[in-house]
């Protein structure tokens, strides 16, 4: 290999290391915590549903192949913020809480914010992928990602 293909090469591994490392970091605040319990506190939740503000996610699609829905976040009643997509519809009435459930096998955790602050927990589907970003000492982001599975 000549000097200039050696050094085309360590160029591409430099850049390629910068870049890997620059997206591992984010942007937009520091990773935040989503916890995985591994106890299920769906149940719990609901019961004490008052104790929290409540929302529920469904599908996007209304041609989606499986009903009902897909995660619950409940919210610690506190000055902390949760910023979320629109796709959450707050739950307001028991009646609203009764017709939904989610309903497929779920995973508990506890959404963590600054200093391991607690924000609130959320109930989801262990098909979707979720994650916490924190962006500042009061305010978190979830980002929460509905995977289509179809049933033959």
């Amino acid at each position: 290999m000549t000097k200039m293909g050696r050094f085309k090469l360590i160029t591409i591994a430099l850049a390629l290391t910068f870049g890997i490392i620059a997206c591992a970091s984010g942007s937009g605040g520091t990773r935040g915590n989503l916890k995985r319990l591994k106890v299920n506190k769906e149940g719990e939740l609901r019961q004490n549903w008052q104790d929290y503000i409540v929302y529920k996610r469904t599908q996007r699609s209304s041609g989606s192949f499986q009903p009902g829905a897909v995660a619950f976040l409940y919210k610690l009643k506190d000055d902390k913020k949760i910023i979320m997509d629109n796709g959450w519809i707050e739950v307001t009435t028991e009646e609203m809480k009764a017709k939904t459930k989610v309903t497929e096998g779920t995973i508990s955790a506890e959404i963590r914010g600054h200093n391991e602050e607690l924000y609130g927990y959320l109930i989801y589907r262990s098909a979707d992928g979720a994650s916490v970003r924190i962006i500042d000492e009061k305010t978190v982001r979830l980002f929460y990602n509905y995977r289509r599975n179809y049933r033959l």
